[in-house]
């Protein structure tokens, strides 16, 4: 028989794993990190502050001086019209 607490870290780890996969099929969170930004650009955490520096790339929010924030719709649609056809 297990114990409690190793029941209580597979489920964590169980739901942890579902969030992930939720995000990567957009259903995640509606404001996004910029690593998580970075995963669903499939882009590197140094390109998205270059994007922001030079202001080439999508939309954010300045929360506060050391908080940024994406707006995944925003990054969607920011992506998309990037589309060469």
């Amino acid at each position: 028989m297990t114990n409690l607490s190793d029941e209580m870290f597979a489920l964590r780890e169980t739901v942890g794993l579902m969030a992930d996969q939720l995000t990567r099929i957009g259903v995640g969170p509606k404001l996004m990190t910029t690593p998580e930004c970075a995963e669903l650009l499939s882009v590197g955490k140094d390109i998205m502050f270059e994007w922001r520096k030079s202001g080439e790339g999508p939309p954010y929010l300045h929360i506060t001086a050391r908080t940024i924030r994406y707006d995944r719709d925003a990054v969607i649609e920011w992506a998309q019209s990037h589309e060469v056809k």
